[in-house]
Parts: structure tokens; C-alpha cells; sequence
């Protein structure tokens, strides 16, 4: 290995220990890492910064940036607080037909939105929901993440990892969502009564009449804008339908979010610039960053050598490849954001799809069901810690593994069980 390569490795893990951390800001670090592989690739004259940015995944980062817009026009429209209320009336203020009821939608709308704009959506509104029936949000955060997480697998366009995984390997969509739907069904129908335990050792005695007064109220009563409201929902339809029937065609989901994005912004009644302000900069900055850093990788030649040393490894053994491409990931994502995992691994796995396309469908299964065995592995994880804690009622790490880690353990089994049977088919 080049002594640049060996730089470059260097900082990918001081910058992802410092993150890990949480003692700096992450999407400082990030930038900061990507600047300084640039100046290590400029000094020992292998790269310039042009090319390292040009190897840049630009329409991941495009893709998460339209999701975001689309998601600050839709909230600013009243349409979540709609759907929010209109979701907890027939649950009559049951705490348990409430859960269930936000778990099954959640576990839908992640078919359609990466991780982080499903926490975006349900977060807030959760916890305006349980604040007015007098429930603990806690138990409701968490199981939105981690459900969030593994529902996303069967979707090309359901988390970040998922597309850059996409784009690297061009597994056909349709296969992918036929293959993997099952296996979330299973861990939905496996985790459900498990969360249910969990809610119950919160409950609490609550004061009915609040319940009742809140569940009385009109939901159009909570549109602000009837305009903004009609376009988020055409937005979401053609959004569906863009992913559903444009991934038939070749049409890029970047293309159609951005498109939508822009539209929505042409017609909305507000300020476009108090929009893209409340727009989640940080994280957009924080993936360029990490992009960045992995496009050095690839550019010393370090991608190159993990390939080579992957398939002298596992061989030419399918079953071998399949559960080294979905334990080692999985493992790693618990600790390091998925993004970057999938970016790493994403090049390694197109090579290994002669042996199977089940190679590519355990990466993404490993990436999304070992990021929510710690917090720390996804922003939609990130997400329901920071909601609490604005909330002056944090959930913490420790809390938050409590639940997650037992069960990300048990869907590894699952998932394990459930690959190697289609190795036996596919």
C-alpha cells in the first residue's frame, strides 16, 4: 500500500474515533478530515481537489438535500399535525392502538424517505401527540428509529446507504424490494410485541378529559396553509410513484426529489430563504465531508487492496461471501455512522455480484440492522436522542441501547437465517 494510502486510513479513523466520541461537533470533524486527506493527496502530488470532489457521491448528497426541502414545506403546511391527529383518534387514546398505529406507519413511510426524513416527519409529531394524551414519548422514539432502520431495507430510496449501495452495484430495485420485503415483515411482526413490553413498564395513570379534548379536535383545524397542504400531499404521491415506476425506466431518484424540491419551493406562500434556513445543513455537510475522506480512499488505491484482500478471504465460497459482506458490516455500522460503511464497502460488493446478487442484499441488510445496535450508527438514531432531548426528557445512549442492541442482535440471527436461504435460490 502507498504511504499516501496509509495517511488517508489514518485519518478515516482518528476522524471517526473523534466522532464516535461526541466530544466535537460531527459535521466539523468531517469537513476537517475530507480538507486534510486533500492536502495529504495535493503534498505527496497523487491527487488535486478537483478530483477528489468529482469522485464525490454529489447525487446522494443532492437526493438527501431535496428530501430535507420537501420535508420543511410539508411541516410548515400543517400536514403532519394533520396526520398526526387523524392517526390517534381511532386509537380512542389507547396508549397500545396508538403504538401500533404509529409503528405500522412509520414502518410504511420508510419504504418511501430515507431514515433521517421519516425521524423528521414522525419525530415531533410523536412527542405532540404523547405531550397531549399525557404518554411518555420515550418508548415511542425509540421504537419509530429502530423500526425506521429495518424497514428501510427492502427500498432503494429508503436510507442513504441503500442508494449509495444502489448506484454502486445496479441491483435491479424491483428484485431487491421482492427479496428483502419479507424479511422486514418478519422483524416487524418479531420486534412489535417486544416494544409493546416496553411501553407498558412506562405507562402511567393519565388524566382522561385531556385525552378527550385533544382527540376532539377537527384535524383540518391544524392545516395553516391549504395550497401547501394539497402540494405536500401531491408531492408524496409523485414521489411514490417516481420511485415505484421511474426505477423501471432508469430515472434517477435524485432527479425526481430535487425536481419535486424545486417545484414545491416555486410555489410556496413563504419566504424561500426561512425554508432553506431551517433546512438540516449540518448533516448535508457532514456526508460531503465523509464522502469526501472515502473518495480518497478509493483514490490511493486502499478500495482496491480491501477488494483484493476481501476475495482472497472468502474465495469463491457464495455462502462465505454473504455472510462476510453482512456480519462485518453490521458489526462496524454499530459504532460508525452507516453512510460511510456502505460507501466503503458498496465498490467491494459490485465486484462479488457474478457469485450472487445476495451479496448485495446482505450489505444492505447488515448496514441497517447493525445501525441501530448502538445509537451512534444512523442519523435516524441521532434524531430521536436530540428530539428528547430538546424536550428536557433525554432518552441517552445507555437508555436507547437498552432496547435496541438485544433486538439488532436477534435480527442479525434472523437476517442470517433468512439470507442463506436465498442463496439457495438466488
Amino acid at each position: 500500500m502507498e504511504p499516501a494510502g496509509l495517511l488517508i486510513i489514518v485519518v478515516f479513523v482518528v476522524v471517526y474515533l473523534a466522532i464516535t466520541s461526541e466530544r466535537v461537533n460531527r459535521t466539523a470533524m468531517s469537513l476537517t478530515g475530507m480538507a486534510i486527506v486533500a492536502l495529504i493527496l495535493w503534498i505527496l502530488g497523487t491527487s488535486d481537489f478537483k478530483i477528489l470532489t468529482e469522485h464525490i457521491e454529489w447525487s446522494t448528497i443532492l437526493f438527501v438535500t431535496g428530501q430535507m426541502i420537501i420535508v420543511t414545506v410539508s411541516r410548515a403546511s400543517g400536514m403532519y399535525q394533520y396526520l398526526a391527529l387523524t392517526l390517534a383518534r381511532p386509537s380512542g387514546g389507547n396508549p397500545h392502538r396508538l403504538f401500533i398505529t404509529f409503528i405500522v406507519f412509520v414502518f410504511f413511510i420508510s419504504l418511501f424517505f430515507d431514515t433521517t426524513s421519516t425521524m423528521l416527519i414522525i419525530g415531533p409529531l410523536t412527542i405532540e401527540v404523547c405531550r397531549a394524551l399525557a404518554l411518555d414519548f420515550k418508548p415511542f422514539l425509540v421504537s419509530e428509529a429502530i423500526v425506521a432502520n429495518y424497514a428501510s431495507i427492502p427500498s432503494v430510496v429508503g436510507d442513504v446507504p441503500n442508494l449509495v449501495i444502489w448506484h454502486a452495484t445496479q441491483i435491479n430495485a424491483g428484485s431487491m424490494f421482492i427479496a428483502l420485503i419479507p424479511l422486514s415483515v418478519i422483524f416487524l411482526l418479531i420486534s412489535l410485541p417486544l416494544m409493546l413490553r416496553y411501553l407498558q413498564r412506562t405507562l402511567k395513570e393519565r388524566d382522561m378529559t385531556k385525552c378527550e379534548e385533544f382527540l376532539a379536535l377537527d384535524p383540518k383545524t391544524l392545516i395553516h396553509s391549504r395550497l401547501e397542504f394539497y402540494m405536500s400531499v401531491g408531492a408524496m404521491i409523485a414521489i411514490v410513484l417516481a420511485f415505484t415506476i421511474g426505477n423501471a425506466v432508469g430515472l434517477e431518484p435524485s432527479l425526481v426529489v430535487m425536481t419535486i424540491a424545486a417545484v414545491m419551493l416555486m410555489m410556496t406562500r413563504r419566504e424561500v430563504e426561512q425554508i432553506l434556513r431551517q433546512v438540516g445543513w449540518g448533516t448535508i455537510f457532514f456526508i460531503i465531508g465523509l464522502f469526501g475522506i472515502v473518495a480518497a480512499l478509493d483514490l490511493t488505491g486502499v478500495l482496491t487492496d480491501m477488494t483484493v484482500w476481501a476475495e482472497a478471504t472468502v474465495g469463491s465460497n457464495k455462502v462465505i461471501t454473504t455472510l462476510f459482506m453482512f456480519w462485518i458490516p453490521g458489526v462496524i455500522s454499530a459504532v460508525i455512522d452507516n453512510v460511510p460503511i456502505a460507501a466503503l464497502l458498496a465498490p467491494l460488493a459490485a465486484t462479488f455480484t457474478h457469485m450472487s446478487s445476495v451479496v448485495v442484499l446482505a450489505l444492505i441488510s447488515g448496514v441497517n440492522i447493525g445501525a441501530f445496535i448502538l445509537p451512534i450508527g444512523s442519523p435516524a438514531n441521532i434524531i430521536a436522542l436530540a428530539l428528547s432531548e430538546t424536550e428536557k426528557d433525554p432518552i441517552g445512549i445507555m437508555g436507547f441501547a437498552k432496547v435496541a442492541t438485544p433486538m439488532a442482535i436477534l435480527m442479525m440471527l434472523i437476517g442470517t437465517g433468512y439470507l442463506l436461504l436465498l442463496t439457495l435460490f438466488i
